[in-house]
């Protein structure tokens, strides 16, 4: 019989990753990444709405190749934006197809597993405040899972980490979380009681992270092709050639990381060039926004009233974090050693499954007939965690100046998207949903480099589809039908937390 387990999601803006854990009978806590990519561990964070369906991860990455109109990224970013997301005649609130995701997850998990978890946990970020866990935790509530536990990435990732690295009781620990769409920052100390604790005010950049280094590449390889916008607006095939080529941007990214040089094949039409690109130029490229975290950081060291000797070390979670440059930078300003996981994605969800696992651990560790610990406290009861029925590593450290190893980055493949931050209440959507009239363009304004002078490229016209009625069974591995109400144009999505 298979034993029972805990279950972690972490839906990032451009990559989703969850992790197992299992207690063994000796109270070992093993925590291992769950395979939800085809070549890796973690899968895009992207929906394609498909007619009566929603695809996601590598399933929707590759249909979303073809019609890119119809593929749906970087929706972690929009939640507590209540401008709806429109894709294949169908509209969908950020926090819904951030559900949606979490749902897929775990029916994929339960379908390999051959059983249920005993518990989940979804990370979210950490400067994420009410509003935002509110509306994740109403969607996840309507999408049918219930009580589903929410910890931040930060937290999740220094569990992961003490847990390998064991912290004397009042240490501090740095995290450094960059993501593909958001950046955190946050302080936390060993408490004496084993667990972790936040430190002073965390703080991050909302609608910043790798994604905004793939659009800068991007833009530096259409500008060195000596590419017209206007001339792959006027292409019929454009969108489907500036999907190849964001993806090969992405690669090329990636490969810096252990190559000083690389060359991104361009390729529209009859025209076939290549553009070379080195490493010091991506560094300078993304050099200021390095800067920005940086401050950041240090920001956080004042909230806690610490100085850079105090900290233990600065910990580096998020894919984007790999690039070597972001641990030179640290390590020159703070002086401090610099952790990074072989997978510093997969820590998140690892740390944060291993937490709902040692939480468990100090439930049964209760008298179940008086329901009172070895302190004589009562004990909170456990929380149930119910589906309700609808369709369907080890850590390294950099004292001085070096490159950060680990696995490349995939991020999803898709047309370069961008947007306002949520506050801004503009989409960020454009490129692969099909927009309001009023939102959204491929490549708006803000993602012109803020020290170049680069032109934003004309909106693509969507193309007009229509979408039929939901399937009624189920269906197949990597597909889970709406368990959202079919959303014409012209009717609205509730967004409030209490809605049901």
């Amino acid at each position: 019989m298979t034993s029972s387990f805990f279950l972690a999601v972490d839906v990032g803006t451009s990559r989703t990753a969850a992790a197992t854990v299992r207690s063994a009978s000796d109270g070992t806590i093993t925590a291992v990444p769950f395979p939800l990519g085809r070549h890796a561990d973690s899968a895009p964070s992207v929906v394609f709405v498909a007619d009566g369906e929603l695809l996601f991860g590598d399933a929707a990455a590759r249909r979303g190749i073809a019609l890119p109109e119809r593929l749906v990224r970087e929706f972690k970013r929009r939640i507590g934006d209540a401008t709806p997301i429109f894709a294949g005649a169908r509209r969908f609130t950020p926090e819904q197809l951030y559900a949606l995701t979490v749902a897929w997850v775990i029916d994929t998990v339960t379908e390999r597993e051959g059983r249920r978890p005993a518990e989940v946990s979804v990370t979210v970020p950490v400067t994420w405040g009410e509003h935002r866990r509110g509306l994740v935790s109403s969607a996840l509530n309507r999408a049918g899972w219930r009580d589903v536990r929410l910890i931040s990435e930060p937290e999740a990732a220094a569990r992961h980490y003490e847990a390998e690295n064991p912290l004397a009781p009042g240490a501090l620990l740095c995290v450094y979380d960059l993501g593909g769409g958001t950046f955190d920052a946050v302080m936390l100390r060993k408490r004496d009681d084993g667990g972790v604790e936040v430190v002073g005010e965390p703080a991050g950049l909302d609608a910043f992270g790798g994604a905004d280094f793939d659009d800068l590449v991007l833009r530096h390889a259409i500008a060195a092709a000596g590419l017209s916008p206007e001339t792959l607006v006027a292409d019929p095939d454009a969108r489907v050639a500036l999907a190849a080529l964001r993806r090969e941007c992405i690669d090329a990214k990636e490969s810096l990381s252990f190559d000083a040089e690389t060359v991104i094949p361009v390729l529209f039409g009859d025209g076939r060039t290549t553009v070379r690109l080195t490493r010091s130029e991506l560094e300078a490229m993304i050099e200021d926004g390095i800067d920005r975290t940086i401050e950041v950081v240090s920001s956080v060291l004042s909230s806690a009233g610490a100085s850079a000797e105090d900290v233990e070390a600065i910990l580096l979670t998020g894919g984007s974090s790999r690039i070597p440059r972001i641990a030179q930078l640290l390590s020159e300003r703070f002086d401090r050693p610099v952790a990074v996981d072989a997978d510093p994605k997969a820590i998140i969800a690892m740390g944060a499954a291993r937490s709902l696992a040692e939480d468990r651990r100090l439930r049964d560790d209760v008298d179940p007939g008086t329901g009172v610990g070895a302190d004589d406290e009562p004990v909170p009861a456990s929380p149930v965690f119910l589906r309700q029925e609808a369709p369907r590593r080890r850590f390294s450290r950099i004292a001085t100046i070096a490159a950060v190893t680990g696995g490349a980055l995939v991020l999803a493949a898709g047309i370069a998207v961008s947007a306002l931050s949520p506050s801004d209440g503009v989409s960020r959507d454009a490129d692969i949903t099909t927009p309001s009239p009023e939102t959204g363009t491929p490549f708006p304004d803000d993602l012109t480099p803020a020290t170049g002078d680069g032109t934003p490229l004309p909106a693509i016209e969507p193309t007009s589809v229509t979408t039929a009625e939901p399937l009624l069974t189920p269906a197949p591995p990597g597909v889970v039908t709406d368990i959202f109400p079919l959303e014409e144009d012209g009717q609205s999505t509730p967004t409030d937390p209490s809605a049901p």
